[in-house]
C-alpha cells in the first residue's frame, strides 16, 4: 500500500511537464490579457488596461460573428458524431468475418491529423480541380463552390469535422456496447422492443456517463477548432467559417495584435471550462 507521499510523488513527472510548458504559458496569458503587452513591438511601455482588451473583442463584429459560427459547428458536428458514431458501434457489435479490418479502416478517419484533414478536404471540393466536383462536371452539371460562398462553407467544414470525429466516437462506444450481457439484449429483443427501444433501454442506462464524457471532450475539442479551419477555408470566404480559434491566431500571429488574440482565447478557454462544469454536475447527479 503506498502512503500518501509516495502516492504525490507520482505525480512529479507530469508536474515538470505541465508547469513549465502549459501552466505558466497560460498564467502570463491571462496575466497580459489585462495589458498592452505586445511581444511584436520591442520597447513599448507595458501598461494595465483593465477589462479593455475583453470589451473592445466583444464590440468586435468579426469576433461575435466567429461566436455563432462556432456555435453553429459544435452543435451540428458533435450532434451528428454522436448519433453516427453510436450507430458505427452498434453496428460493429455483432461479430462478423472481417470485422477487425473494417474497425481499422473507419478508424482511419481519426488517425488523420486536423492539419492533413483540412488539406485533403480542401482539395477534393476545390470547385476547379476537386474530386467531388469532377463527376457533376463529366455528366454536364454545373459545380458547386463548396469553398467559396457563406451558404456552404460552414456546412462543409461541418462535414468534414463530423468525418473526421465520428470513428472517434464509435471506437470508445463499442467496448461499452460489448460489455453489455447478451441476455439484456435478447430479453429486449423478446419483448418486442425495436431497435431505437433497445438502445434506450439497454445501452443507454449504462452507457450514460461514457456518452456525457464523450460528448464533453466533442465539445471542447469543436470550441476550439482552428487546424482544420485554417487548412480548409481559411476562415473565408469573409468570417462565414471564422472560429474564436482562428480569430485568435488571425490577431495574434497575423495582425500582430497581441492583445486581442491572447484575450480572444481565453474566452475560449472559459466557454471550455463551462462545459466541464456543466459534467461536473451531470457527472455527479449520475453517480448519486
Amino acid at each position: 500500500m503506498l502512503t500518501r507521499r509516495q502516492r504525490m510523488l507520482l505525480f512529479v513527472p507530469l508536474a515538470l511537464l505541465l508547469v513549465p510548458f502549459l501552466l505558466l504559458p497560460a498564467l502570463f496569458g491571462f496575466l497580459t490579457s489585462f495589458t498592452n503587452y505586445a511581444p511584436f513591438q520591442p520597447g513599448q511601455l507595458v501598461r494595465f488596461v483593465g477589462l479593455d482588451n475583453y470589451l473592445s473583442i466583444l464590440h468586435d463584429d468579426t469576433f461575435r460573428t466567429a461566436v455563432r459560427n462556432v456555435t453553429v459547428f459544435a452543435t451540428a458536428s458533435v450532434s451528428a458524431e454522436l448519433i453516427g458514431g453510436f450507430g458505427l458501434a452498434y453496428l460493429l457489435r455483432e461479430s462478423f468475418r472481417g470485422r477487425s479490418i473494417v474497425r481499422f479502416l473507419l478508424l482511419l478517419p481519426w488517425v488523420v491529423s486536423p492539419v492533413a484533414t483540412g488539406i485533403m478536404w480542401h482539395f477534393l471540393v476545390n470547385r476547379e480541380s476537386g474530386m467531388i466536383n469532377y463527376w457533376p462536371a463529366l455528366l454536364g452539371l454545373p459545380s458547386l463552390p463548396y469553398l467559396l460562398t457563406f451558404e456552404l462553407a460552414l456546412p462543409t467544414a461541418i462535414v468534414t469535422e463530423i468525418w473526421r470525429k465520428m470513428p472517434f466516437v464509435m471506437f470508445l462506444v463499442l467496448p461499452g456496447l460489448l460489455a453489455v450481457p447478451a441476455d439484456q439484449w435478447d430479453q429486449a429483443r423478446l419483448e418486442g422492443l425495436p431497435v431505437l427501444g433497445q438502445i434506450r433501454h439497454v445501452a443507454l442506462p449504462r452507457l450514460r456517463l461514457l456518452m456525457l464524457t464523450i460528448t464533453l471532450l466533442l465539445l471542447g475539442d469543436a470550441l476550439g477548432n482552428f487546424e482544420n479551419i485554417m487548412m480548409l477555408t481559411g476562415g473565408g470566404p469573409g468570417s462565414a467559417t471564422t472560429t474564436p480559434g482562428f480569430y485568435s491566431y488571425q490577431k495574434a500571429f497575423v495582425a500582430f495584435n497581441w492583445a486581442a488574440g491572447t484575450t480572444s482565447g481565453w474566452f475560449i478557454v472559459a466557454a471550455v471550462l463551462l462545459v466541464g462544469l456543466v459534467y461536473v454536475i451531470m457527472a455527479r447527479r449520475g453517480a448519486d
